[in-house]
């Protein structure tokens, strides 16, 4: 009884972000990121590891959901493709380095704007 006590939040939350980031194609990253950072929450450097596990969380889900989309023919790649993809990972260098330099307030509110602002946009356009 406390194995399933223990992982089924787990596996629940896991199935959901696949869902959400199949679906969506973005998303579950914020449910794994929210579901790590209420789970390890204790100090500065366990939320720091909880954005980081749902990055490596969210990359072979990703990975999956894009073959999916691409044997179902969604994917086209076109020049937005490769203007975004090397910026995209210089940010990502940058915000990795960043993310053990400021203090988790600072992300954590970085992050809940992110989202509201996400959600906003999305609502009205």
């Amino acid at each position: 009884m406390n194995f399933i006590k223990k992982y089924l939040p787990t596996a629940a939350a896991g199935a959901l972000a696949g869902f959400v980031n199949g679906l969506l194609g973005a998303g579950g990253g914020i449910i794994v990121t929210y579901y790590l950072s209420f789970r390890l929450s204790e100090t500065q450097k366990e939320q720091n590891a909880a954005f980081a596990n749902a990055v490596a969380t969210m990359m072979p889900i990703s990975v999956l959901s894009f073959a999916l989309y691409l044997s179902n023919g969604y994917f086209e790649a076109d020049a937005s493709l490769f203007s975004l993809l090397p910026s995209a990972l210089i940010g990502g260098a940058i915000g990795a380095f960043l993310l053990g330099k400021l203090h988790f307030k600072w992300v954590k509110l970085i992050f809940s704007a992110l989202v509201i602002i996400s959600g906003v946009l999305m609502i009205f356009r």
